[in-house]
């Protein structure tokens, strides 16, 4: 790990997921018995593919605190009721957030007691949006709020699709909101704010950044109910609603996932490392995402590789790619049946809208 990607890999980065898992459910058409690699990120991945029947869940994350996360995640959904997990988490008002934490910490494995120890102010807080992605988002919204005023709040009241696309179009989408947009998302600001080393670190050399990223924003205002999008959600209000939840906040699917818990195992370790330890024909899916925007090309030739040997035949995987646009190794291409019908489709469908896919059936 180099100097520049070490307070990365050491710091909470993500407590609350940013992708679409009604996208990625398609995308990997998961079944009973699957065994399925993630990246923990937040936690959130593992969680909502719960919600569906699996045979192992194997999430890895090169960051211990984000795998202390998904612990933490895991014993309070499995100790609390729906409204005490939902407040414990920092979605709904609570003030016992540390004595919660107290009685979780016999369900929780040493070295996450270890790595929430720095963390106590943020789980008091609600560890929830208590990252530092999470963390400026929320002080974004502030100052979204002050500005917008009113529109802020009316753009997520509609229930109606039309109605919100002709409000956006009449009333949202300003020319200073898209030049504070662009100059918000664009590279440079983004690597001083969110002191992420990787995000911006391999663009496609055909994107122009700042302008995809909004066109993508808008898209997902004329087509989807700002209600629906956790992340803009989070951005222009401060908080997620109800109709965003991802499966593992939803009440209906809590109790199935509950039940499953412990087909969730976790270990701190680098993807292309993991990879290498795994044997051939382990997985029946991966869930990769967003890999490709902390890899090299040669890198992520590497990971391909390896995510091929250590498939079983038939496996599906998705990679999801912020700005990158990584080339598929040549020897291994061949086995990859991508189909980009459906990466389209789901570019265009996902509420969270900033990433790309890639996606497909390893046949070999």
């Amino acid at each position: 790990m180099n100097r520049q990607m070490k307070p990365f890999y050491t710091r909470l980065s993500y407590s609350f997921g940013n992708e679409d898992f009604r996208t990625e459910k398609k995308a990997l058409q998961p079944k009973a018995n699957d065994n399925i690699m993630v990246i923990t990120a937040s936690g959130d991945r593992p969680l909502n593919l719960l919600s569906e029947e699996v045979g192992r869940i194997y999430s890895i994350d090169a960051n211990p605190i984000q795998n202390a996360l998904l612990d933490l995640k895991k014993a309070a959904l499995k100790h609390l009721s729906y409204e005490q997990y939902l407040a414990f988490l920092g979605i709904t008002p609570c003030k016992e957030r540390l004595h919660t934490y107290q009685m979780l910490q016999k369900d929780l494995q040493p070295e996450t007691i270890e790595q929430l120890l720095t963390y106590q102010k943020q789980i008091a807080k609600g560890i929830i949006f208590q990252g530092a992605v999470e963390k400026l988002i929320l002080t974004a919204s502030l100052a979204i709020r002050t500005l917008r005023g009113n529109k802020a709040n009316r753009l997520f009241t509609f229930d109606d699709i039309e109605e919100q696309a002709t409000f956006v179009e009449k009333h949202w989408n300003t020319p200073s909101l898209r030049t504070l947009f662009k100059l918000a998302v664009s590279p440079y600001v983004s690597r001083i704010i969110l002191k992420d080393p990787g995000l911006y670190e391999h663009i496609s050399h055909d994107i122009k950044s700042s302008s995809h990223l909004y066109n993508r924003y808008h898209s997902s205002l004329v087509n989807f109910l700002a209600r629906e999008n956790p992340l803009l959600s989070l951005c222009f209000q401060g908080k997620v609603y109800e109709e965003g939840y991802p499966p593992y906040l939803q009440e209906s699917k809590c109790t199935h996932i509950r039940k499953q818990l412990d087909k969730i195992e976790f270990s701190t370790i680098d993807l292309i490392s993991s990879l290498e330890e795994q044997p051939d024909n382990s997985f029946d899916a991966f869930s990769l995402s967003d890999v490709s925007s902390y890899l090299s090309q040669q890198d992520f030739c590497r990971m391909v590789k390896e995510m091929v040997r250590a498939a079983k035949p038939g496996a599906r995987f998705c990679l999801r790619q912020f700005l990158s646009d990584h080339r598929v190794p040549e020897e291994v291409a061949p086995l990859l049946q991508r189909e980009p019908a459906l990466e389209k489709e789901l570019e265009n469908e996902d509420r969270c809208f900033v990433y790309r896919f890639m996606v497909g059936t390893i046949n070999k």
